[in-house]
């Protein structure tokens, strides 16, 4: 990647295009531009122009200013400070999948020390780690969805911990050593002192969900820092679960994503092109 999002111009348009069942052929036509030019475009392999941005932001239904901070690489989202919450901590532990960066993370009650696993990144040693060196106590793992490069890892988890594993009731099941808990939309659970409401993220997948407790929510692959997830189910229900249930919340509220760094809803608000 040209900067430090985890998509970059190309992969904003060509979402939006798949996602809204486009044709390369139609967009090229719409916006002025040729088909092989549109290609190279989201293979990063030609920068648009200021026109031809805002003339693709309107045929994709996407924030053509916000669109094109991203494409000349103006926005970053400012890194996290301090959570605001002196009760607990977030831990990311990101690790590479079939080349690509994948964040797990751990929540922390600190009046308790017990700690959630929200996804796995498919390194499960490099949880047990983690666990390990904060001297914490795994009380469950929430899964966001159940793609392999989040879940993989998760039967070694489970036997290392001896935690209850909750997933999605919509969501398709991955492997697992023990029943998985299945939880829906208001849902809410408890790590040590904390609750942890579940939130209907779908679009990505059937049954994505995102994990809220006081202002940090995790979101899987729903929204990325500046994107979305590839909408694989349903484009309009990610945008709209996306709008209603995460950037709903007030702006303080940091999200993390299962790529790329964190970000806040004020920031997604202001920069994020698909809203």
């Amino acid at each position: 990647m040209a900067y430090g999002l985890e998509d970059e111009f190309g992969d904003i348009i060509g979402k939006a295009r798949r996602g809204q069942d486009l044709s390369a052929s139609e967009i090229a036509t719409a916006a002025g531009i040729t088909e092989a030019e549109l290609t190279r475009m989201e293979q990063y392999t030609l920068k648009p122009t200021e026109t031809q941005v805002f003339r693709l932001a309107e045929v994709l239904n996407l924030d053509g200013s916000k669109l094109l901070d991203i494409a000349t690489e103006r926005w970053e989202p400012e890194p996290p400070h301090q959570t605001g919450n002196a009760n607990l901590e977030v831990i990311t532990i990101s690790a590479p999948v079939g080349g690509w960066p994948v964040n797990a993370y751990l929540l922390i009650c600190k009046a308790t020390d017990d700690a959630a696993i929200i996804d796995t990144a498919a390194h499960p040693d490099l949880i047990l780690e983690q666990l390990d060196v904060r001297g914490v106590n795994p009380t469950a793992i929430l899964l966001t969805h159940a793609h392999g490069d989040h879940t993989n890892g998760l039967p070694k988890l489970q036997a290392e911990t001896g935690c209850d594993t909750y997933i999605h009731k919509n969501e398709p099941k991955p492997q697992s050593n023990s029943t998985l808990r299945e939880v829906v939309h208001g849902d809410v659970l408890s790590v040590g002192g904390l609750m942890v409401t579940v939130v209907n993220t779908p679009g990505h997948t059937t049954g994505g969900c995102s994990f809220l407790t006081q202002n940090v929510a995790f979101v899987g692959d729903a929204i990325f820092a500046g994107s979305v997830g590839g909408p694989n189910i349903s484009y309009q229900d990610e945008i709209d679960s996306v709008r209603d249930n995460l950037l709903s919340l007030p702006d303080t509220v940091r999200l993390f994503p299962g790529h790329g760094p964190s970000t806040t809803v004020g920031e997604e608000k202001s920069h994020n092109p698909f809203f």
